[in-house]
């Protein structure tokens, strides 16, 4: 075999050493200068791969504890909305038992969430749980968005029902006249001037001192005002729909047939006018062609049913 001879001296030394290397290592070292600096770049990129791929993984276990973060209050704040409309709808459908209408279950409030989902979409679900959660809580989201439409739509309905029927409670009598003591009630008497016996008493008396004012119990239209021997100042006022109220011995009216009354609105004195034997207010109200009394179109406290 070919060889090469090479000598090699020690310095401050009279020894040297003499060697003899094969050929064909010289001839090959250029190739092994090659796979050297391959080995050397491969090595440099595995390292390199390594670091930037330990960096990316920590990003995206950060983002994944922050998105997990993120979804659990998400959840929070949808687990918050659901009781809360579980509340509205309660109280909904209290209201809409108060006025007599029919009331909603929850199951209708979610009607038209759900479905069939597409196999990708189960693979994708099953196969990652972040998709999983999302999908859950996309499906809650929808839930509580058709719920939510639902009840405003019903609110509005229930809104619109009630102006309507405050718009005609305004004109339903519900609170009392006047101040003052009930001197007499509504029925069957002995009449305190002519003394009749059986006489039949159509209203209520509420008797207080002269010129206390006379309010109107809802709005209405002034039929009469005028003066007469036995009512003497009286005034009369019509609230539709069969409803009127009769107003007898005042001092003074302060109205005129045609005028529009609203409810608290002053409409006269207390007097002592007519056949009557001290100051007081004698009210009454009729439904159709018949009185009926008073004291069930008087709320407590002063309360109107507006």
């Amino acid at each position: 075999m070919e060889s090469l001879k090479t000598t090699i001296h020690f310095q401050n030394s009279t020894k040297s050493v003499t060697l003899h290397v094969p050929a064909f290592l010289f001839k090959a070292w250029p190739v092994l200068r090659v796979f050297m600096f391959i080995g050397m770049a491969l090595f440099v990129i595995q390292v390199t791969s390594t670091t930037v791929y330990d960096g990316i993984l920590s990003h995206q276990i950060q983002n994944r504890l922050e998105l997990d973060k993120d979804m659990s209050q998400i959840q929070g704040t949808m687990d918050y909305l659901k009781n809360t409309s579980s509340d509205f709808l309660r109280d909904e459908n209290r209201l809409y038992a108060r006025f007599g209408l029919p009331t909603q279950d929850e199951a209708t409030r979610c009607l038209g969430t759900g479905g069939n989902v597409s196999p990708d979409s189960l693979l994708l679900r099953n196969s990652s749980p972040v998709f999983e959660r999302m999908s859950v809580l996309n499906e809650t989201a929808a839930r509580l968005g058709n719920m939510i439409a639902n009840n405003e739509a019903s609110f509005k309905n229930l809104n619109k029902y009630m102006d309507q029927k405050q718009s005609s409670w305004r004109f339903v009598p519900s609170i009392a006249p006047t101040q003052g003591r009930y001197a007499s009630s509504f029925g069957p008497r002995v009449h305190p001037i002519t003394g009749q016996v059986g006489k039949m008493h159509q209203g209520v008396d509420i008797s207080n001192e002269r010129w206390t004012p006379i309010y109107a119990p809802a709005d209405g239209v002034v039929e009469i005002a005028q003066h007469s021997n036995s009512f003497g100042y009286f005034v009369t006022l019509n609230h539709g729909n069969g409803l009127k109220t009769r107003y007898g011995h005042l001092q003074m009216y302060t109205v005129q047939p045609g005028d529009f009354v609203s409810r608290y609105q002053v409409i006269g004195y207390m007097g002592n006018t007519g056949l009557s034997v001290g100051p007081h207010l004698h009210y009454e109200v009729w439904m159709g062609n018949s009185p009926v009394n008073p004291l069930a179109y008087m709320l407590p406290n002063d309360h109107s049913i507006d």
